[in-house]
């Protein structure tokens, strides 16, 4: 036989049995891998023993802890970390939350805080805190919270947690406009609260008396803009105003009293 032939067969005999034993190898060390992942996984190497939370300014230390309390004494790589995050949110002024494992024995719990944007009141006459979303945060028991009231007809407040109906979520930019100097000069005409019809029209009813009747939440900045230009002609003319439409801020309604 040709020796080339030779040294190509035993070249071709060679590779084959370095790839058998590359398989052979990988093979093992999968089943090493995943004996070892087992043993660490229900062993109490990696139980859980601290829980690290940040300094929020609305969510309570005590909360943050107790949220996370079921995990303590779990090893880390069986801790669900979704099912965390979940009893986290819960807590009503937590908008976003991420828990971290942290090895060898420690969870780090990152949160976002919502804040109050508006104010309900149900009809028990009790005034609520609500968020952006709509989220109930909780009672305003202080009393001295300056954020617009939104108020409907019918407002049934769910628990804290929940989120108000969607005609009053809907009224909540508004009521973010109204607190700020650069939309509105709320010191210069406060405001006694936002009304909400049925049909989610909206309707700012001035402390001083009179309306600003706006329609549906849409061009807000424009709508005030105008509202602010007629009420302090009015004004300047010794007026008293009873109204002011905006539903269509091309063809303005205002009426003296």
């Amino acid at each position: 036989m040709d020796p080339r032939v030779k040294d190509r067969r035993r070249d071709v005999q060679l590779r084959r049995g370095r790839s058998r034993l590359l398989v052979a190898l990988i093979a093992v060390g999968i089943v090493l891998a995943a004996v070892g992942y087992l043993f660490l996984r229900s062993s109490d190497i990696f139980a859980v023993e601290r829980v690290y939370v940040p300094v929020t300014e609305r969510v309570s230390e005590t909360d943050l802890r107790a949220a996370v309390m079921p995990a303590r004494g779990i090893n880390l790589l069986r801790v669900s970390t979704n099912d965390l995050e979940e009893r986290v949110r819960a807590i009503a002024y937590v908008r976003e939350a991420t828990v971290y494992r942290s090895f060898p024995d420690a969870l780090e719990v990152h949160v976002r805080e919502y804040v109050a944007q508006a104010r309900v009141r149900d009809e028990e006459g009790t005034a609520w805190l609500i968020a952006d979303d709509g989220r109930v945060l909780e009672q305003d028991t202080t009393g001295v919270s300056t954020l617009p009231f939104i108020l409907s007809g019918d407002v049934s407040v769910p628990h804290v947690g929940d989120h108000v109906a969607p005609e009053l979520v809907a009224a909540i930019p508004l009521a973010a406009a109204l607190t700020d100097p650069a939309t509105w000069p709320s010191v210069k005409h406060p405001v006694e609260h936002v009304g909400v019809s049925e049909t989610g029209e909206l309707v700012v009813v001035l402390a001083g008396g009179g309306e600003i009747r706006l329609g549906d939440p849409t061009k807000l900045d424009e709508k005030l803009t105008v509202s602010l230009e007629i009420i302090d002609r009015y004004l300047r003319d010794g007026k008293s105003l009873d109204y002011v439409d905006v539903r269509v801020p091309t063809r303005v309604v205002a009426k003296a009293r």
